[in-house]
């Protein structure tokens, strides 16, 4: 009977153990677009954050982004209609091609670290997209 319980006791560790290393944080990053490499699978953005100065000037970090195959891409844009919480104007999700991500567009990348970096989980491009 104590067997039992024992057994039962390294098991949900093991349970809770796995799941703490399977889950990693995810983080937003939101900047700019510097760059665009389609064939390599990455997105270049600008980001301003923490805020540092150096010589006057606003310090850029470039955050060099791997998209998986499974990232999804949408743009917010502002409904004309009522929207799903029926507010005419609210901000809704669009599906958005994957890649047409463009140098300049403003976003918001999801993403998780891997060893290998960041990996974008989803894409948002806020208004001024075309």
């Amino acid at each position: 009977m104590r067997l039992a319980g024992v057994l039962r006791s390294i098991a949900l560790a093991g349970a809770v153990l796995a799941l703490s290393v399977a889950t990693a944080p995810a983080s937003d990053h939101s900047g700019t677009v510097v760059a665009v490499d389609k064939s390599a699978g990455k997105l270049v953005i600008g980001e301003i954050g923490p805020w540092q100065v150096k010589g006057g000037k606003t310090r850029i970090t470039e955050r060099t982004v791997t998209v998986a195959p499974s990232t999804r891409f949408v743009a917010v844009t502002r409904s004309r209609e009522a929207g799903p919480s029926g507010w005419i104007g609210e901000l809704v999700e669009m599906p958005l091609d994957p890649w047409a991500v463009k140098e300049g567009d403003f976003v918001t990348v999801r993403a998780t670290s891997e060893d290998t970096g960041l990996r974008a989980e989803k894409v948002t491009v806020t208004p001024g997209y075309e």
